[in-house]
């Protein structure tokens, strides 16, 4: 079987959750037999190259994925347009993942077209760029309409859509390299509570440092880059240091060394570091939000706050006292979103659609 994924950025050249999930994914399929390509922009150049097995196919030279703080628009439809020139690529499945939206267009009359979506954004859109957010919103729904199969990574993507009237949608989560994490000795720093991901508002920094104020004798480390870490390394107590991105293997290693794992996100399509967190014993402190995915994972191996940086440090105090009894029951729910397990699943559905053109 022939599988097609359709993503601008490619893993290793950009570190995010949807490259990751396809890197992982197809690398792995490949191993089983299928063939596997991947149309995206050319971060290391115009040539096709393979990667663990994965045909990866530039449309376009390097993009800047950004504008900002957000996602660039402008690079979102020169993807698109390179696209069109591809849009009869043969294939048995063409798996397009949704965010930016404008790549699905190309291909959205292909009856072997899966729209895997990592998250929904709704009204958030005004949020995100204001009145030109009504726009997003409606290519949202547009995308949403299409009779065709599609993938949610989360529970909480799933029932959004589902709301909106999509039916059928298939939840397959992502993942984490299980095994690997479990080889990954701990650092030999000692630690109370860590945070990772990108320093922007959404994940909730800000709150964690504001919670840790009442805390001050517990320690934390913020580990991440992005546009708030200078305001928020001049808000934050002694208690609270911070550290840039990690190679993934000292993240472990630190997250190992530490007790629990906050990450108080007011929008999270997944949430791998929650689940990494997990399988290195560690239970999962967010807040109650409706566009949180994380949430999904701390009902089963964490606590759910309110977001307030009260109930936060109530709920970092309460983790505190509880993590050796939920130890055994963090690390066995991660087990079960190994990558294998994961691909497997991605395998069975792709299975199941078979080529209609």
């Amino acid at each position: 079987m022939e599988v097609v994924f359709i993503y601008d950025a490619v893993y290793p050249w950009v570190k995010g959750g949807v490259e990751k999930r396809i890197y992982e994914i197809g690398k792995r399929l490949s191993h089983w037999g299928f063939r596997v390509k991947w149309l995206c922009a050319g971060w290391w150049g115009k040539e096709q190259r393979k990667l663990e097995g994965i045909e990866l196919i530039p449309v376009c030279g390097p993009l800047r994925l950004y504008s900002g703080e957000r996602r660039s628009i402008s690079s979102a439809l020169s993807f698109a347009l390179s696209l069109a020139k591809n849009a009869k690529i043969n294939a048995d499945v063409l798996d397009c993942q949704v965010f930016p939206y404008l790549s699905v267009f190309p291909f959205f009359r292909r009856r072997n077209l899966v729209l895997t979506w990592h998250e929904y954004w709704g009204d958030y859109w005004k949020e995100y760029l204001g009145y030109a957010g009504l726009f997003g919103r409606q290519i949202e729904r547009i995308v949403a309409s299409l009779d065709r199969k599609m993938v949610a990574v989360s529970e909480t993507t799933a029932r959004n859509l589902l709301n909106l009237g999509v039916k059928n949608v298939e939840v397959i989560p992502n993942g984490i390299d299980f095994e690997f994490i479990r080889r990954v000795e701990a650092s030999e720093e000692s630690l109370d509570v860590v945070f990772a991901g990108r320093l922007i508002k959404e994940k909730g920094a800000d709150l964690l440092i504001k919670a840790m104020k009442l805390l001050p004798d517990y320690s934390c480390l913020i580990v991440g880059e992005g546009p708030e870490k200078a305001s928020l390394i001049k808000s934050a107590p002694e208690n609270v240091k911070f550290a840039g991105f990690m190679n993934y293997g000292y993240l472990i290693a630190t997250l190992k060394s530490a007790k629990v794992f906050v990450l108080p996100s007011r929008r999270e399509g997944f949430g791998i570091a929650a689940l990494e967190a997990n399988a290195c014993g560690l239970p999962v402190v967010t807040i109650n939000h409706p566009m949180n995915a994380v949430v999904e994972i701390a009902r089963e191996t964490g606590f759910i706050a309110s977001p307030s940086p009260q109930d936060i440090a109530e709920k970092i105090k309460i983790a505190m006292e509880s993590r050796k009894k939920m130890r055994r029951r963090c690390v066995d729910y991660a087990r079960k979103f190994d990558w294998s397990v994961i691909a497997k699943k991605m395998a069975d559905f792709y299975d199941n659609c078979g080529s209609s053109d």
